[in-house]
């Protein structure tokens, strides 16, 4: 009875995950399908011939990903040292509230406000723009990813490594990030993910640069047969992030 419980709470939880997820193919190739049918009346490929005639579909994903693995990579490189800091100060609640802030701010609101200054420095509709946008919500992310893993063990490790005359980047090639693999396998693939799917950044920042996100989200309720294959392509990197992330981990599932 003891190991039925956390399978019966884990399925639930997959089927609330999954479940819609699941409808997005289905959604995806049906030319008619009305309510109350559950079933399509008519399957076809008029959302994935629309989507493959976009023109701005190949700079839009070309523009996401460039940004995405930028900002992840951005994004861990700023928020190392201040993980660092909070592990080694022993930050109050405070300096996290600070440090998580932007994460309570609505995306939108965010970009408008950034657009004000980025429009004065130049760098507004720009993918050095978006980059710098998108790091305000992936920073706060990297930072509570990485943080739980400088732990009083490694510091002593490091500590250890440096009493034997080994210099600053040999600590951190042997010693710091073999111990902090995986929080930055998880961190590049979290940052990866939340830069590739941002929209109200996006929108507000980079307005008139085509990122796959703008071209999804209008046609949410305009047309939801070719949303569903903008969903298709917008979910399949970010998933292939965390698998390969998990992968280089070595984080292996937990056993039911």
């Amino acid at each position: 009875m003891s190991r039925l419980a956390p399978r019966a709470v884990i399925g639930s939880m997959l089927l609330v995950l999954v479940g819609p997820l699941l409808l997005l193919p289905v959604q995806a190739f049906a030319n008619e399908w009305r309510a109350p049918n559950l079933i399509p009346q008519r399957f076809g490929l008029r959302g994935v011939e629309r989507v493959l005639n976009d023109g701005q579909l190949p700079e839009a994903v070309a523009n996401s990903t460039v940004v995405a693995i930028a900002t992840a990579l951005v994004g861990v490189i700023v928020a190392w040292p201040a993980a660092r800091s909070l592990c080694r100060l022993n930050a109050p609640r405070t300096v996290w509230l600070v440090a998580i802030l932007p994460l309570l701010l609505p995306p939108l609101v965010v970009g408008e406000g950034l657009r004000v200054w980025f429009l004065r420095l130049g760098l507004a509709d720009s993918l050095a723009g978006l980059v710098l946008a998108h790091l305000v919500f992936v920073v706060p992310y990297c930072v509570l990813v990485l943080t739980p893993g400088f732990t009083p063990e490694l510091r002593n490790r490091e500590t250890a490594a440096m009493m034997l005359s080994g210099d600053t980047w040999q600590r951190l090639r042997s010693v710091t990030l073999p111990g902090m693999r995986r929080q930055v396998a998880l961190a590049l693939a979290l940052g990866f993910t939340i830069s590739w799917a941002q929209y109200g950044t996006s929108l507000g920042v980079g307005g008139g640069v085509p990122m796959l996100p703008l071209l999804f989200v209008p046609l949410v309720r305009a047309d939801p047969q070719v949303a569903a294959v903008l969903d298709l392509i917008v979910i399949a990197p970010p998933l292939i992030a965390l698998a390969i992330s998990q992968r280089r981990s070595g984080v292996d599932p937990p056993p039911l």
